[in-house]
Parts: C-alpha cells; structure tokens; sequence
C-alpha cells in the first residue's frame, strides 16, 4: 500500500542520504588530495636527482639526517590524511548499506518497491561515481634503499699509485618515479599536455556517459514518454558498453604488472586507492539499477 506519507518518508532518507553521502565524499576527497600533495612533497624531497646532484649529502652524512627528519614529518602526516579519507570512505559505504537496509525494512512489501529500489541504487550509483572519478585511484612509485654509488679510482702520484675511494651509500629511499591521479586529475593533465584526443575520449567515457546513464535512468522511471520511446531504450540498454570501466580495470592491473619487472635494484609499489573501490562499486550499481528499473516499468504497465 502506497500512501503520501511512505512517500514523504522514502524522499526524505534519499535525501539524507544523499547529502550525508555527498558531504562524506567532500571529505573524502580533500583528504585524499591533501595526502597526495604531502605524499608528492616527501618523493620530491628524496628524489633522485635532488639526492645525487646535492654536493652537501655526498660529503656529510648529517645532512641525510636533517632531510630525514624532515622527509619523515612529512610522511607522517600524508599518512594520517589517507587514513582520514578511509574513514570517511568507511563512512559512506556505512551509510550505503543503511540506505539500503532501511528500503528493504520499510519498503518490501510496498506496491512501488522496485522503483524505490531503482531510485535507491541510482543515487547511490550518483554518489559513487563523483567519489570515483575525484578521489585518486592509483598509486605508482619506483625506489631504490640505500642505494650504492660505486666510485673507486686509482690516483698516479708519480712515485707511487693511490688508491682512492669515494663510494657513496645514499642512506633511506631514492624515488624514481612517483604518480597519484584521480580521473578527474588525469583529464586535467592530459588537458595541460594538450592531449586532446585521450583526455577528452576519457571525460565522455568516464565521466558524462556515466552520468547521461543515470539522468536516463532516471527519466525512465518518471517519463512515460521517454519510457515509450524506442531510441532512449536501446541507448540505456546499450550506453554500458561504451563505459571504461573495463578500460579503467585493465589499466590498473597492467600498472601493476609493469612496475613489476623494471630493472632489477629498484624496488616498485602499485596500489589501487579508494576511488579505484568507488568507481567499480558505481559499476556494480548502475548495472544492478537496470533490472529493478526493468521490474517497475514491467509491475506499472501490467
């Protein structure tokens, strides 16, 4: 039985939800973003050239120390702003499930379950997808420990032969290389590069088909004329195959992989980041919202 005030009362926990799962995902994101600025400063401050090109770290050791220190504040504070944004990642998969939880309880026996499902699983999807493509979703760094610069050499001093040692151990982490994108900071680059073609193959695959599916989905749900109409039915059914979410999955693997047989000596990391976990959840509900939009449509004509 559907009445006005089980309506009222389903708009008002989609609501809440939303704007708590918007308002965790700000969060999320900032200290996301902040973790990956102090992360970027630490790998600069032991970058490679800045650490074998530096005159005062080949010759006192207690310049290593200074840096050290200061390389290790850093660090620690990058950590605690990525466990931040876990927590608030936490949060928000926390309030998914309430979400969820309080449909099944209030809702089942409802005459319009399934589009309240559907609308559940859309705005759901809504709030993971900005979670996706804002938060960064991988993290690539190359390094070397305590890294041995061999420089050994003989010195003619006329009467006898000197042999001279100047051999350096470069103490800690040398980073090579270091890399942490979200989507959405990817396109910006790719856009700063002038690499029109990929950022902008991206944006539309990865960003506005995703959300064209949701305002669509949407549309079906209210609009009896947009449900009667035969192209926005084949564009729904079909807009999923235009996703890159399998682009996205390939890439993160084949990273890992890659970074996986550089040169022997350098040692490498390759971890996926919480919006790699927030776009594939916004795939698995997108995809599961087209059977209980497929369930309403059916219930209401027949």
């Amino acid at each position: 039985m559907t009445t006005p005030k089980t309506n009222r009362f389903f708009i008002l926990i989609t609501f809440i939800y939303l704007l708590a799962g918007l308002s965790s995902t700000y969060f999320m994101v900032k200290n996301a973003q902040t973790y990956n600025r102090q992360k970027t400063q630490y790998t600069e401050m032991l970058n490679f050239q800045d650490r074998l090109l530096n005159a005062r770290e080949w010759m006192f050791a207690s310049e290593w120390d200074k840096k050290k220190g200061v390389a290790k504040k850093i660090f620690a504070e990058a950590r605690v702003n990525y466990i931040l944004a876990k927590r608030w990642g936490y949060l928000n998969a926390a309030l998914l499930v309430i979400y969820l939880v309080l449909i099944l309880l209030f809702f089942r026996s409802n005459a319009l379950f399934y589009k309240k499902m559907s609308i559940g699983f859309i705005s759901i999807a809504f709030v993971c997808i900005v979670a996706g493509i804002f938060t960064p979703m991988l993290e690539i760094d190359a390094f070397s420990k305590d890294l041995e610069i061999p420089l050994k050499t003989e010195v003619n001093l006329g009467i006898t032969k000197v042999n001279v040692d100047l051999s350096k151990t470069f103490k800690g982490r040398m980073y090579f290389y270091y890399q942490n994108k979200s989507i959405m900071g990817l396109i910006e680059l790719l856009f700063q590069k002038k690499n029109w073609v990929v950022g902008i193959s991206i944006l539309v695959f990865s960003v506005l088909v995703p959300v064209v599916k949701l305002v669509f989905s949407l549309l079906l749900l209210f609009s009896g004329l947009i449900r009667n109409s035969d192209w926005v039915k084949r564009l729904i059914s079909s807009i999923g195959k235009w996703s890159m979410a399998d682009v996205f999955v390939a890439a993160i693997f084949l990273a890992y992989l890659s970074f996986q047989n550089m040169n022997s000596g350098i040692s490498t990391e390759s971890n996926p980041l919480l919006g790699a976990y927030f776009f594939l959840a916004y795939c698995l509900f997108s995809i599961s919202s087209t059977y209980f939009i497929q369930k309403s449509i059916k219930r209401e004509l027949y």
